[in-house]
């Protein structure tokens, strides 16, 4: 279903079209894709129910037939139908509060109401394109623009969510502005690209360089003509992935950047985007994520603030530690051991040690070696990272499960 359909519920019952009442429990949800699975959690649910076969939603044409099957107005098991108006309809629908991205919409004239949300879209085998998730309408009810999410994007997040797993988003870390009311400014082949309206200190877009007036004309091999499609593939895109950035130099010039693709923390970007010129308070505030770090390496504690970038870093702060130009947080045993290790990389300084090394926002630090100490150190927690490394000197092995072992110099 949708994560908004189920959001803040205290409790969960599932009504199957014979009468059969259950209780269910969330067995995973993500807010950014508005994605949420269910699970039976009551001892009268039924051992056996049927499964609907998922189609390729790439495939589905303009003009095919849809039709959806859902709870408009209370109206259980209702059925409607149309056909696909259109496909890769990205909405700009979120917000600094709710961080939902609607990307790769599949469109359709198919009547979907109140109710509809988190139910499907089938073609006409039978087999699942969509999930219906909103529709666009000036009195709150159907006027025969209907979204759903398309079952490709769907598929490899079900192992995330029956898990309970979080499901990773890359970032950059820029500010972006469409090109269309300045193409007659910006001279852009083909009038297509994305303009760099800021970047973000200490995120990937800073640390490879790019910068505030660039054009990205090209994503990983993809052409980008938006914000919405920019942001959809900068999304999708693994985290530790390092990519080609084409783009549109100041000077005119087209130029590659390569981009290690960083892990997308929603209080980071959320708090950036609320100050995404990143005024003298903002590098105050990066000054005091990045500290002189103390004999414990960690932050210093600060006052309660109102303030939504100082309560971010004063969140971070407890839970984290700071070692040669990265942060640090501790995962939980469960999530460690779905990940591979117990420490994360939360933030990371452009021209740091740990920058310099290649870590990123979302990498996995599972083990330490060093010169000092001829034996290799499981990283269990922050406490122990935090002993292994008070007092060391000079360069430290770190092993990444994704990056295999990589060296991190002193200064």
């Amino acid at each position: 279903t949708n994560e908004h359909v189920i959001r803040g519920a205290d409790t969960i019952i599932v009504k199957f079209s014979d009468g059969r009442v259950c209780k269910a429990r969330i067995a995973g949800i993500d807010p950014r894709s508005d994605l949420a699975m269910l699970k039976l959690d009551d001892p009268n649910a039924p051992t056996t129910l049927p499964s609907v076969k998922f189609a390729d939603s790439d495939k589905v044409q303009v003009g095919q037939y849809a039709m959806a099957v859902g709870n408009p107005f209370g109206l259980s098991n209702s059925f409607t139908m149309g056909v696909v108006s259109a496909r890769g309809r990205n909405m700009p629908l979120h917000s600094s509060t709710n961080d939902v991205f609607y990307g790769n919409l599949i469109q359709t004239d198919t009547p979907i109401n109140p109710g509809n949300s988190g139910g499907p879209l089938f073609n006409l085998h039978g087999e699942l394109i969509g999930i219906n998730t909103m529709i666009y309408s000036s009195t709150g009810y159907s006027q025969g623009c209907s979204f759903a999410i398309p079952s490709n994007h769907l598929k490899p997040r079900l192992a995330y969510l029956k898990l309970n797993r979080e499901i990773e988003y890359g970032w950059l870390g820029v500010a972006l502005k469409d090109l269309k009311p300045l193409q007659n400014d910006f001279k852009v082949p083909d009038n297509k690209g994305v303009i760099i309206d800021n970047v973000i200190d200490n995120t990937p877009a800073d640390r490879a360089g790019l910068a505030h007036g660039m054009v990205v004309l090209d994503f990983d091999g993809t052409r980008v003509g938006s914000v919405q499609e920019l942001i959809g593939v900068v999304n999708e895109t693994p985290v530790g992935r390092s990519v080609k950035v084409k783009v549109l130099d100041t000077s005119g010039r087209v130029a590659d950047y390569s981009v290690r693709i960083a892990k997308r923390y929603t209080d980071v970007a959320q708090s950036r985007r609320m100050d995404s010129r990143h005024d003298a308070q903002s590098e105050a505030l990066e000054e005091a994520e990045f500290a002189q770090e103390t004999a414990a390496g960690s932050i210093p504690a600060k006052a309660e603030s109102s303030d939504p970038l100082e309560k971010l870093n004063a969140n971070l702060a407890a839970k984290s530690t700071i070692w040669r130009g990265m942060m640090l947080k501790e995962l939980s045993a469960e999530e460690g051991a779905k990940r591979g290790g117990r420490i994360e990389v939360v933030r990371v300084r452009k021209g740091s040690p740990a920058d310099r090394a290649g870590l990123y926002e979302g990498a996995i630090l599972a083990e330490l070696k060093h010169g000092g100490d001829a034996a290799l150190h499981k990283l269990a927690s922050l406490d122990e990272f935090k002993r292994l490394t008070e007092k060391l000197k000079g360069s430290a092995a770190i092993y990444t499960p994704l990056d295999g072992f990589v060296t991190i110099d002193e200064k």
